[in-house]
């Protein structure tokens, strides 16, 4: 068994590896993360927010 430092570093290494990112596109215009969103899209908006506290 490795030791020390060294063991460390295989684990970390392991690690980095076995996390998986998925990435997904836009629910509202099926933009890639990427990418910029459609003029029409307001997913990421923040008038949005405004909107919702009014209420």
């Amino acid at each position: 068994m490795k030791k020390g430092r060294h063991r460390r570093f295989e684990e970390a290494r392991s690690l980095k590896r076995a996390v998986e990112v998925v990435l997904e596109p836009c629910p509202e215009c099926g933009a890639d993360p990427e990418d910029e969103h459609a003029s029409w899209c307001l997913y990421e908006s923040e008038d949005l927010d405004d909107v919702e506290e009014a209420n």
